[in-house]
């Protein structure tokens, strides 16, 4: 799934020729990618969502969301972005509906995951704040910043995200991997399956 939408995009973004307009259109790809990023930073210890593959390990998926799917999202949004208000909310509409989807799709095919609350309603509001701020980056980056922020500790209150020094430590690694914790317990989770695979055939 994850690299069918990476080629959808791909595809969108030749069609759209965007690479013509990434000295204009590249404030709004990188204020998207940073905060993505400090997602994963601050969230490590308690992901509200996260993807997942059979066939790709969680590092290489991460890395494929944060440097490629999502900027050539933003970039394919921003490209042809249009002028009258009108025209932007059935713009930005579309935009909304069609990620909402796919998250949905990805939910059905076990492509991502929810956890501790989150929902397809929380996605859908995020990503109207990440692309109208994407475009308002543009003109007021200092504003976006502020009511980024903002948004960034009204969610990790509601959401009870957990901060501690600690996390200043391999800041990197806990963006691109999962917590000791998870880990523990997807090894567990192996074991308990291997196991029940060797009763059924001794059984």
């Amino acid at each position: 799934m994850h690299i069918s939408v990476l080629l959808w995009l791909i595809f969108q973004n030749i069609h759209k020729k965007t690479w013509n307009k990434i000295r204009e259109l590249y404030a709004g790809v990188l204020y998207v990618s940073f905060f993505n990023m400090l997602y994963y930073f601050l969230c490590n210890d308690k992901l509200l969502w996260d993807f997942k593959s059979s066939h790709l390990s969680l590092k290489v998926l991460r890395i494929l969301h944060l440097m490629f799917i999502t900027p050539l999202m933003i970039l394919s949004f921003l490209a042809t972005y249009p002028s009258t208000l009108a025209k932007q909310v059935k713009y930005i509409t579309k935009w909304v509906c069609t990620a909402s989807f796919v998250e949905w799709v990805g939910l059905r095919c076990k492509g991502i995951t929810f956890r501790h609350g989150w929902h397809l309603g929380w996605s859908a509001l995020i990503y109207v704040m990440m692309l109208i701020f994407s475009r308002w980056f543009q003109k007021k980056p200092f504003a976006v910043l502020l009511l980024s922020v903002l948004a960034t500790v009204v969610l990790s209150v509601i959401f009870k995200v957990p901060v501690s020094k600690r996390m200043l430590k391999h800041p990197l690694k806990r963006i691109l991997t999962r917590p000791l914790k998870d880990h523990v317990t997807q090894a567990v989770a192996n074991k308990v399956k291997r196991k029940c695979l060797l009763l059924k055939l001794f059984s």
